[in-house]
């Protein structure tokens, strides 16, 4: 065995004599059962024969190709490696056997010094003002949009409704948009469209002219280096009608008091970011570990990743009902294209699971069916029909094997968390179910001067409150144009 570049192995393989003869002999009664011989009954005529007739080819190919997988299997189990694709043969001699034969094979990882990564916690405490940022968005949420109370151009924060066209000269460059809502200032309209805007009164049409920045990263490709002629008509306009931050806003979003609203959001608030703090830190101990690891990764096993990754993004797609051939048009590349864009992360996310894998085999990271039971019962517990629920995690089944992979990456996290913080946790002043419930307590005993208050553990939580909370960006007024790209938005 050789060892190649690109986790190939060379494998040099040859029979034996008697391996051989053996193989001839096998070959011979298999054959012979197969041919007719003109005086004998089928697999009774005598060897000498059959090579006469046949010649000792109708045997040698025979042998050869039950030799060759029966030596290829040894060798593998012999030297320990396990293949990946489809080996590359290469016959050296046909008598007695002799093949080469080259195959990616699953990856030797080196880890590297892992145990010697070290990072520093992440502090997941809030803004004093977060708070008032998400009630502000849930307002906008909320309130009603009203025409103007005289006739103006629009100005940001107001939504406009439009007719769009773009041309590249005197040629159609995409289909022309009808009716299509934004919001200045928060939906994602070229900075100049948006100044054209700004000029029109309802009714009204300009014709402007865009060039983009051949280099500009940050646009679609389809439009980089081009000159594109806009033609925008203004057909709506209207404004918020903004509703006063209070209990009766509070009971419009979740049926409960601004101050218990705010409660939940801060909660909210909280608990995401310190979920997102934690994911920060293992990112960080993952990627310093990545540059520490040696990884060849095979290039089957790099392709395979890329198909998979290609085809959940079609998928995904065809959840927001729109079909892969719709996104290639739109973004003007193909398979071969698209699967090149994504190869980079597709490697890296292969690479980066071989690696803690490897990691999780030398921590003895493992999750044993008593854990899962114990995980399992703990799940069911609260629901109101255990057994049904169980019935859920039943031996073999899809939401078993789910549950105990996040088991399984949770201890694999903690026990990195565990090394490169040096014990000291991915999060400081990070929120636990068990700190909220008792700053509620603490609350409902009569510290009304609380200045961080939290909802108590448990407690339902408002849709709308926590949209708007996980959302950094202000929400759209409508949902007509989110899923897809207009052509005059930014990408």
């Amino acid at each position: 065995m050789e060892r190649m570049p690109e986790s190939q192995v060379l494998l040099d393989i040859a029979a034996e004599d008697d391996e051989f003869a053996q193989a001839m002999d096998r070959a011979f009664r298999k054959v012979s059962r197969q041919i007719n011989v003109p005086g004998f009954r089928k697999g009774h005529a005598p060897r000498f024969i059959i090579e006469q007739m046949y010649g000792r080819e109708v045997f040698l190919n025979e042998a050869q190709q039950d030799l060759m997988d029966k030596l290829y299997r040894e060798a593998l189990q012999q030297e320990e490696l396990v293949p990946v694709g489809s080996p590359d043969v290469e016959l050296v001699e046909l008598e007695p056997l002799n093949f080469k034969v080259t195959v990616s094979v699953y990856p030797e990882i080196n880890p590297g010094n892992y145990q010697d990564v070290r990072v520093e916690p992440k502090d997941a405490s809030i803004e004093p003002n977060a708070v008032d940022d998400v009630l502000d968005r849930i307002q906008k949420m909320q309130s009603p949009w009203v025409d103007p109370a005289e006739e103006r151009n629009p100005r940001e924060g107001d939504q406009v409704t439009i007719d769009l066209a773009v041309k590249e000269g005197d040629e159609e460059f995409e289909k022309p948009v009808e009716d299509a809502v934004f919001i200045l200032g928060e939906s994602n309209l070229f900075e100049q469209l948006r100044t054209e805007i700004e000029k029109l009164k309802v009714g009204e049409t300009v014709t402007t002219d865009v060039t983009f920045d051949a280099d500009d990263e940050e646009i679609s490709e389809r439009v980089r280096g081009k000159t594109l002629t806009y033609t925008i008509t203004l057909k709506g306009l209207k404004e918020r009608d903004l509703l006063p931050i209070d209990d009766e806003l509070a009971q419009t979003v979740n049926e409960t008091s601004l101050d218990e609203l705010k409660k939940e959001i801060r909660n909210d608030l909280h608990s995401t970011k310190t979920n997102e703090a934690r994911t920060d830190v293992v990112n960080e101990i993952i990627s310093k570990i990545a540059e520490g690891a040696t990884i060849e990764l095979p290039a089957p096993m790099i392709d395979d990743v890329v198909t998979e990754d290609y085809n959940n993004f079609r998928m995904r797609l065809a959840q927001q009902g729109q079909s892969l051939e719709e996104y290639q048009r739109l973004v003007d590349k193909d398979e071969t294209e698209m699967k090149e864009e994504i190869r980079p992360g597709s490697e890296r996310r292969l690479r980066n699971s071989l690696l803690l894998r490897e990691i999780a085999n030398r921590e003895g990271v493992e999750i044993s069916d008593s854990d899962l039971d114990a995980e399992i019962e703990t799940l069911v517990t609260a629901s109101p029909d255990a057994e049904r629920a169980r019935e859920l995690y039943r031996e073999g089944g899809y939401f078993r094997r789910m549950l105990q992979n996040d088991l399984f990456d949770r201890r694999l996290t903690d026990r990195l968390i565990e090394i490169a913080t040096e014990g000291r946790g991915a999060v400081i002043n990070g929120w636990t179910p068990e700190s909220a419930e008792a700053e509620s307590e603490d609350e409902s005993a009569g510290e009304a001067d609380e200045t961080e208050p939290k909802s108590s553990a448990g407690k339902k939580k408002s849709t709308k409150a926590k949209k708007a909370a996980e959302n950094e960006e202000a929400p759209e007024a409508t949902a007509e144009n989110e899923e897809t790209e207009e052509p005059g938005a930014e990408e």
